[in-house]
């Protein structure tokens, strides 16, 4: 109850507060480091006031943002006004495959609007996942194929995200890596979130070895307590980025780097994972 009344409280204090409280904590950013946030770190804080999180963000460092359009902007248009406003970038909007296939049309016009480079699949199963068999993952290499070459055609760059589902075993082999043999470096990328892969018992420096230049964007998720023990803010759980970062610029090919941690508090997450990242980038 107590933890209840707090949030609330903290809820009441309204956009001033959440423009203004972290500012006083941060140092100047070093322009040479490009980070980018996902938008689901701030859910809270752009509840409240998306246009105050997207200037505070941009005060700590953050160069990029990756988001769906907000449910309290009135137009995509509206939210890249606050994305410029903001001296940021938009990298990428995105949805699952269903949504893709269902009105593909209707992502792409968004992605317009706001200047991305990517549309983003951040779901690429049509099932729960849950009992993978070979056609299931044969045919969905398939889908992300045919709407990579749709994205590319309309001047985008398709990328599919992986959960902890794909690093299941098929037939002696990986679901993961049915899914890169099976789809076209020219028509899609790979958006790796380190901490699912981690989650699923894979080393994302030995993903960039065997599939060099494949990764163009980074979900920067750390893990707490153990593979399984859910997420936490980079920096602040089990993963040693360095080393990552080393090799996803080196072999990986990635190019955006973008933290993602689904925090109560995300603009503390935000301040704190840019704090250690900055410092090994």
């Amino acid at each position: 109850m107590t933890q209840r009344r707090e949030f609330i409280k903290k809820a009441m204090l309204g956009a001033s507060t959440l423009a203004l409280a972290p500012l006083a904590k941060l140092k100047a950013k070093d322009k040479s480091i490009e980070l980018g946030l996902i938008s689901n770190t701030l859910k809270n804080e752009f509840e409240q006031d998306y246009k105050a999180a997207l200037k505070v963000v941009a005060k700590i460092g953050y160069t990029y943002i990756e988001s769906s359009v907000p449910k309290a902007a009135k137009s995509a248009a509206e939210f890249k006004a606050a994305i410029d406003a903001s001296g940021m970038k938009s990298v990428g909007t995105g949805a699952s495959m269903g949504n893709y296939l269902e009105d593909f049309d209707a992502k792409k016009k968004v992605a317009e609007t706001l200047g991305c480079k990517y549309l983003i699949c951040y779901y690429p199963w049509m099932s729960s996942a849950e009992n993978l068999k070979m056609d299931e993952v044969l045919e969905t290499a398939d889908r992300i194929n045919q709407m990579g070459k749709k994205a590319k055609e309309a001047g985008f760059r398709f990328a599919w995200h992986n959960h902890a589902k794909e690093f299941v075993d098929i037939d002696h082999r990986q679901a993961f890596d049915i899914l890169m043999e099976n789809t076209d470096p020219e028509y899609s990328t790979i958006q790796l979130d380190w901490g699912w892969a981690v989650e699923g018992g894979r080393d994302p420096i030995e993903l960039f070895k065997k599939y060099p230049g494949r990764f163009e964007l980074a979900h920067l998720r750390d893990k707490h307590n153990s593979r399984k023990g859910g997420s936490a803010c980079p920096g602040q759980g089990l993963i040693d980025f360095e080393p990552i970062i080393k090799a996803a610029r080196q072999t990986g090919g990635t190019q955006y780097f973008i933290v993602e941690h689904p925090a109560q508090d995300g603009i503390e997450c935000a301040r704190v994972s840019y704090e250690y990242l900055s410092k090994i980038m």
